[in-house]
C-alpha cells in the first residue's frame, strides 16, 4: 500500500518526527540504488534481514544531503546558519528570506528555519528506526554494532547542529510510531542533548573502522567520530578533554594536510587525506548533485559564468564573499595562497563588486546538479581546534604552536613539517596572542565551510566581533545575547503546544 503523506498529515514536521518521510537511499561511493519506495510506509516487516538494515543505514546517510543543502528538499543547509550571519558572507537575494540572516531580523516563520528543522528530525528519525529495529534482525554482534555506530554518528551530527542553532531542542531517541507520540516531545535542556551526543560519538569511536575504502568510502570512521567529539567537547568548553580527544586524531596519523590548499576542494580529489567526514554528492545521477556552485555564484552574464564554471547557469547569490573577509586576506599578505581559492575578484568591477568563493567551483549538468561534496570536518580544523583547546586548558605549549604553524606554513606553500622562522609563531607566544591568531587562521582557513558563526559563538566573540563589523561597514545592526540562537520554527510551536520560543523572538 502507498500513501500520500501531504493528505494524511497536517504538517510535514510530524512526518519528519515519525520517520515516515522519503527513505530514498544513496551509497557513500556515490552510486545510486533505488532501494525503497519513497511513498511506502516503513513497517517492521520491512526490516527483517541484514540487507534491509543496511539500506536503512544508507538512508540515514542520504538524509545528510537534505540536511546540508539540496534543492529538491527546499533546504539550503548549514551555510545559512554558519556563514551568512557572520562577517564572512552576505546574501544578495531577498526572495529566499536569507537576507534576514544578514541583518539579524530572522522571524520564526522563515522557511529556511522550518526546512532545517524538518531535515534535522527526518535525519534523526531514520537513525532511530535502525537503532530500534536492528536488534530483532539476525546479525553478528560486530556488524550490528557497526551499523549502530554509523547511525549514532549521524544522529550526533544532526543534534550537534541543532543544539548550536536552537539551543534546547526536542530529544528523540526512539522511533515514534504514532501521531500522538510526536506531540509528547518538548524542548530538552541543551546539556542533556550534549550528553547524548557525547554518548553516541563515544560508541561510534569504539565500533567504527579506522578507514573506509572502496564502496564504503565516505562512511563514518573512528577518526571522524573522534574529531567530531573533540569539537563537541570544545564547544562545551571542556578544554582538557577536547585536547586529549583531538590529540588522538593527530597521533593516529591517518590524516594529513594536503600539500596544496586548492586540492582540498577539487572535485577530482574528493575524500582526500585531509577529509575526516564529508556529505557526498554526485552530479548526473538522479538528483544526487549539489547546488553550491550556482547557489553561491553571483548573477553574472552568460559569458562571465561560462568563463567561471564552463556553463551558463545564472548564479543565485545566496552566499557571497563579504569585502571584510577580502580585506582580512589582503592583510594576511600576498603570500597567503588560500586567498586564490577562497574568493575570486569580480569579473567586471565596474558593474558588480560581488566576490565569489572558488571552493565550490564545478561545471554543473544543471543549475542544481554539481559534484561538490560538503566537507564537514577536515584535518586543518582538527589542528586548530587542538591548539585552541590546549591554549584554553593550560596555555601555549610546543605541540599547540606546532599545530597552528603547520596550517600557517601550508598557507604559504611551505613544507608543513619543517619549522620556518619567517612565518612560524615563536616559542614565546602568549595565550592571548595565540588565541587571536587561532581566530584569524580559522576564519581564513575555513571560510565558507560553515564554521565562522559557530566559532564566534563558541569563543564568546560573536557580539563584540559582529558589532565591530557592523560599525566598520556603516550598518545600523547591532546584536545581543538573544541573537546567538535562532528562532524555533513557528509551525512547530503552532503544531506542538508544549514547545516554547527562544528569547527575543515571537
Amino acid at each position: 500500500m502507498t500513501f500520500d503523506y501531504k493528505n494524511i498529515f497536517a504538517g510535514a514536521s510530524v512526518a519528519a518526527l515519525l520517520g515516515l518521510a522519503t527513505l530514498g537511499t544513496t551509497s557513500c561511493s556515490k552510486d545510486f540504488i533505488d532501494l525503497n519506495d519513497p511513498t511506502r510506509l516503513p513497517t517492521t516487516e520491512g526490516y527483517t534481514d541484514s540487507l534491509s538494515i543496511l539500506n536503512g543505514v544508507t538512508a540515514a546517510y542520504s538524509s545528510l544531503q537534505d540536511l546540508y543543502g539540496k534543492s529538491s528538499s527546499n533546504n539550503r543547509g548549514i551555510f545559512v546558519f554558519g556563514e551568512i550571519p557572520s562577517d564572512n558572507s552576505f546574501t544578495v537575494v531577498s526572495g529566499e528570506r536569507l537576507n534576514e540572516f544578514n541583518d539579524f531580523t530572522v522571524v520564526s516563520d522563515n522557511p529556511r528555519i522550518q526546512s532545517q528543522w524538518l531535515m534535522t528530525y527526518r535525519t534523526i528519525a531514520r537513525c532511530n528506526i535502525v537503532l530500534g529495529r536492528a536488534a530483532a534482525v539476525k546479525l553478528t554482534d560486530a556488524t550490528r554494532n557497526r551499523y549502530y555506530a554509523e547511525v549514532r554518528f549521524i544522529r550526533a551530527l544532526a543534534y550537534f547542529n541543532a543544539v548550536r542553532i536552537w539551543g534546547d531542542v526536542p530529544l528523540v531517541t526512539r522511533e515514534i510510531e504514532s501521531i500522538p507520540e510526536a506531540y509528547e516531545f518538548g524542548r530538552t535542556p541543551a546539556a542533556q542533548v550534549y550528553a547524548l551526543i557525547e554518548q553516541d560519538l563515544a560508541f561510534a569511536e569504539t565500533n567504527l573502522p579506522a578507514t573506509q575504502t572502496g564502496v564504503n568510502l565516505g562512511r563514518a570512521t573512528k577518526g571522524a567520530a573522534q574529531g567530531l567529539l573533540g569539537k563537541v567537547l570544545l564547544t562545551q568548553r571542556k578544554y582538557t578533554d577536547a585536547a586529549a580527544k583531538l590529540k588522538q586524531v593527530i597521533d593516529a596519523n591517518n590524516y594529513s594536510l594536503q600539500p596544496t590548499y586548492a586540492n582540498i576542494f577539487a572535485t577530482n580529489n574528493e575524500m582526500n587525506s585531509e577529509i575526516l567526514f564529508a556529505v557526498r554528492y554526485t552530479k548526473g545521477a538522479l538528483n544526487l548533485g549539489s547546488a553550491f556552485t550556482t547557489w553561491f555564484m553571483p548573477a553574472y552574464t552568460t559569458a562571465q559564468t561560462t568563463a567561471l564554471i564552463g556553463a551558463s547557469f545564472t548564479g543565485q547569490q545566496f552566499n557571497t564573499v563579504d569585502t571584510d573577509l577580502v580585506n582580512a586576506f589582503t592583510a594576511s599578505g600576498t603570500t597567503d595562497v588560500r586567498a586564490a581559492t577562497s574568493y575570486t575578484l569580480p569579473i567586471n568591477p565596474s558593474s558588480t563588486t560581488t566576490y565569489y568563493t572558488k571552493k565550490y567551483i564545478d561545471t554543473p549538468t544543471s543549475s542544481t546538479d554539481a559534484e561538490n561534496d560538503w566537507i564537514v570536518l577536515r584535518y586543518a580544523d582538527v589542528l586548530l581546534m587542538y591548539a585552541e583547546a590546549v591554549n584554553e586548558a593550560t596555555g601555549p605549549n610546543a605541540q599547540a604552536l606546532d599545530a597552528v604553524n603547520r596550517v600557517i606554513r601550508r598557507s604559504r606553500n611551505l613544507p608543513v613539517a619543517t619549522p620556518n622562522a619567517t612565518v612560524d609563531l615563536p616559542a614565546g607566544t602568549g595565550a592571548q596572542t595565540l588565541r587571536d591568531r587561532i581566530e584569524l587562521e580559522r576564519r581564513l582557513e575555513l571560510s565558507f565551510e560553515g564554521h565562522r558563526w559557530f566559532d564566534l559563538v563558541r569563543t564568546g566573540r560573536a557580539i563584540p566581533v559582529m558589532n565591530a563589523f557592523f560599525t566598520r561597514t556603516g550598518a545600523s545592526t547591532r546584536i545581543n545575547q538573544d541573537d546567538l540562537l535562532f528562532p524555533i520554527p513557528l509551525q512547530e510551536i503552532q503544531t506542538n503546544p508544549i514547545l516554547n520560543q527562544n528569547p527575543g523572538y515571537n
